[in-house]
């Protein structure tokens, strides 16, 4: 509503009417009144003409916190507690590394799933998760301070590449927000046409960046686009979703990276084929004259586009890293967390042993067990014996 005090009583007069005609009776001492801007200098007299209390942002909708600008570390202070509010039901230090392993997968990483599908968090929120669950994992709810025996970003590779196999978050995050991306791609329904009506307008996804004044949601989104048209391709029909240079479409590779020389000097970086294609010759241009290598570069890619015809149908696209070339989650999870770490463990967790020995042999393998030479690198000064 409009920051207007005559429309504020109008609306309650309204809602006192629908109470009649209805039955039905509005527990305005149960409701919060939320405001911003102009508008906090006559909050009070809002409260008093509703009767109700006054509400802080940010508001929980169905546990997602919702502001009118971006969320701090601070708002999401509440996904802490609960972290720390589950944590101290477990005892911990009675539970077996293998034990921890399998709480932190199936219960603390899964806890934050549903905030990570919406919301790009920052590396400080991220920081303080990960906080939360090493220190479960090593501390083992002593006060105690313990040797932490390999960093998050070992524990959180593969199994397959020498890792535990705890879920990286930050990577979780963007996997979980290209969804939405995929969804804008290929799929048409009714918020599909609010988003592309409030962001994108006229223009392909893949051309849209964020700007200032973005939602918090949308601007996670943006941040999330640049890594999933990685691992897609365009199959070109009219061309109007894809980009020229920067997307996969003729080729491996997209062209920016076929031809780095050209891309460099071009003038319009982030054109659509259906913008370039739009005269009777591809409608290029650049910053300097193009000679030597960069000459026989652009001959060769003209000549690559003369077999190139647009159509009036939209353009396709297909999700490489899954064999029926539609997106999932953990496809793409999969291909961001690899590394190429020359790593074969996979004998020993086929082992069929106790889990918590496979993590004390994984220990030994890494070379990080607590030996008088260990405590020594990392100066302790206990007994010798």
């Amino acid at each position: 509503m409009d920051h207007d005090l005559d429309k504020a009583r109008n609306l309650k007069l309204l809602l006192c009417a629908f109470e009649e005609l209805s039955g039905l009776k509005i527990n305005f001492h149960k409701s919060e009144l939320f405001y911003f801007g102009d508008a906090a200098e006559s909050a009070p007299e809002y409260a008093e003409i509703f009767g109700c209390q006054l509400g802080q942002f940010p508001i929980r909708y169905l546990g997602i916190p919702i502001h009118y600008r971006r969320l701090t570390i601070a708002d999401w202070r509440h996904v802490e507690e609960r972290l720390e509010k589950r944590l101290a039901s477990w005892k911990a230090k009675l539970l077996s590394y293998g034990g921890r392993l399998i709480l932190i997968n199936s219960v603390l990483s899964n806890m934050v799933l549903y905030m990570l599908s919406f919301f790009h968090l920052s590396k400080g929120v991220l920081q303080r998760l990960d906080y939360f669950r090493s220190s479960f994992f090593w501390q083992s709810g002593n006060e105690t301070k313990k040797y932490r025996l390999a960093r998050s970003s070992v524990l959180c590779r593969p199994k397959s590449q020498g890792g535990l196999g705890i879920q990286d978050l930050e990577i979780k995050n963007i996997a979980l927000l290209s969804k939405w991306v995929y969804k804008l791609l290929t799929e048409n329904g009714v918020w599909q046409e609010i988003i592309r009506n409030k962001y994108v307008g006229s223009n392909a996804i893949s051309q849209i960046h964020w700007k200032p004044g973005d939602s918090h949601f949308w601007s996670g989104v943006m941040k999330a686009k640049e890594f999933f048209f990685q691992f897609g391709t365009f199959s070109v029909r009219d061309g109007s979703q894809v980009r020229f240079w920067e997307d996969t479409w003729l080729g491996n590779n997209s062209l920016m990276v076929q031809y780095p020389s050209l891309y460099r000097i071009v003038r319009h970086k982030f054109v659509t084929i259906k913008q370039v294609f739009g005269q009777e010759n591809p409608d290029i241009s650049f910053h300097r004259d193009l000679l030597g290598t960069r000459l026989a570069a652009w001959n060769e890619l003209l000549t690559r586009l003369e077999d190139i015809q647009l159509s009036y149908e939209p353009d396709t696209f297909r999700w490489n890293l899954h064999q029926n070339g539609k997106f999932s989650v953990k496809s793409m999870y999969d291909a961001m967390v690899h590394c190429d770490v020359p790593v074969d463990n996979r004998k020993l967790w086929k082992l069929k042993i106790p889990l918590r020995v496979k993590i004390f042999l994984w220990f030994l393998n890494k070379g990080v067990i607590l030996t008088r030479d260990n405590l020594a690198r990392r100066n302790w000064h206990g007994s010798k014996t």
